[in-house]
């Protein structure tokens, strides 16, 4: 089985493609922290699992269900009046993730 393993060049190609950006200086403990993971799953894939059931889920069985019923929530007006930036009926907020393409990114 192959095992998996993270390296600059590939986590940097998934920070591209997310278009997050993450200091250099956070690179190294980043590909430490998923290869350790990625360790586990290879651990786990190697696990003996032939004399495992299959897990089958019991389909004539109805599943527990809470009674469905519309409730009116008062608490609106309230929430909007503590918002420090309004905008009509929506609250304003700060982009957090911006294209390169605007501006100062």
């Amino acid at each position: 089985m192959v095992q998996m393993r993270l390296d600059k060049e590939r986590l940097l190609e998934v920070l591209k493609l997310s278009q997050l950006r993450i200091d250099e200086c956070h690179y190294d403990e980043i590909i430490s922290r998923v290869n350790e993971v990625l360790a586990l799953c290879d651990k786990m894939a190697n696990l003996p699992h032939e004399t495992l059931e299959a897990f089958e889920w019991d389909v004539k069985r109805e599943p527990a269900r809470r009674k469905d019923e519309a409730v009116t929530w008062t608490g609106r007006d309230k929430f909007m009046d503590e918002s420090p930036i309004k905008d009509g009926d929506f609250y304003r907020v700060p982009r957090i993730i911006a294209l390169e393409t605007e501006g100062d990114a």
